[in-house]
């Protein structure tokens, strides 16, 4: 499936954009909030 066809095909989907936008937030505070304390879940550090 060649997202880039499915896409210029359906022209923008607002839904598909907020979601990306969202996942992309998700991950970056999760990035954040996780990154300071990744040390703590590792035995051998």
């Amino acid at each position: 499936m060649n997202l880039l066809a499915s896409f210029a095909l359906g022209g923008f989907n607002p839904w598909a954009a907020g979601f990306g936008i969202g996942s992309l937030v998700l991950f970056g505070l999760v990035g954040l909030v996780a990154g300071p304390n990744l040390k703590n879940f590792d035995p051998d550090a």
